[in-house]
């Protein structure tokens, strides 16, 4: 099980992926990374929030490492600014982490949204269910550091994080979200019924229902029936 255990920031990934020319290889891009985190502290540092960031948005699209291939999120990143990529870049590290899944579902539940956050509390229950070892711990703050740099989250204190109003999504960063949930997994159906909303945490929650009859045709068969709304993606 991967953990999640350097906090990246979204003008990093979202610059990152913005320069890439697919066909590059990935050390060409190596130096400029280290430009863009000059705050990160050491070259070590550096080179392991590089590691995550490249695993989670470029090596988990392809098979192999020697170059870089296209992918919907790099084709998004050249296409739009970073604000609009900002909740698109953060489902993928829920859809791509068992833990952010299970602490993003947590947090819902033991904190309404007028409520401030607890990162004692939010990790004693991490350790319940994952255990008591420190990649369980390390994923929990870096989760809300990260969560706190994509202005989500604001830190009060050492312990404690509040939480901003929640933004509401366009429905074309709602189907941006759906049709990376389809790439990731590997799958050309959605079941809407049964889509693990997680993805969407930390925004409005979205008309799914409004956005699949949107763009019904021109990104997918929007097959609705009783106790059946599917998405099948062309």
């Amino acid at each position: 099980m991967n953990g999640y255990d350097r906090p990246l920031k979204p003008e990093w990934i979202y610059h990152t992926l913005n320069s890439i020319v697919p066909g590059s290889k990935p050390q060409d891009f190596y130096d400029s990374y280290i430009n863009l985190a000059v705050e990160r502290i050491g070259k070590d540092g550096r080179r392991k929030t590089r590691t995550v960031l490249f695993r989670t948005f470029i090596y988990s699209f392809q098979e192999q490492t020697s170059v870089i291939e296209n992918n919907m999120l790099i084709e998004l990143c050249h296409k739009h600014d970073m604000e609009y990529m900002k909740p698109i870049l953060l489902s993928k590290f829920i859809m791509d982490y068992e833990m952010l899944r299970f602490l993003t579902k947590k947090l819902s539940q033991i904190f309404d949204p007028t409520q401030d956050i607890s990162s004692t509390a939010i990790t004693k229950k991490m350790v319940d269910e994952f255990g008591d070892i420190e990649i369980v711990k390390r994923s929990t703050r870096a989760f809300l550091k990260t969560l706190s740099d994509f202005k989500l989250l604001i830190p009060i204190g050492t312990s404690k994080f509040r939480q901003v109003s929640r933004a509401l999504l366009s429905h074309e960063q709602i189907k941006d979200i759906l049709l990376l949930f389809a790439l990731v997994n590997k799958t050309k159906q959605i079941d809407l019924r049964h889509l693990d909303t997680a993805i969407f945490s930390y925004y409005q929650k979205p008309d799914l229902q409004q956005v699949a009859s949107k763009f019904n045709s021109s990104e997918w068969d929007f097959i609705r029936g009783v106790n059946r709304e599917v998405l099948m993606i062309k």
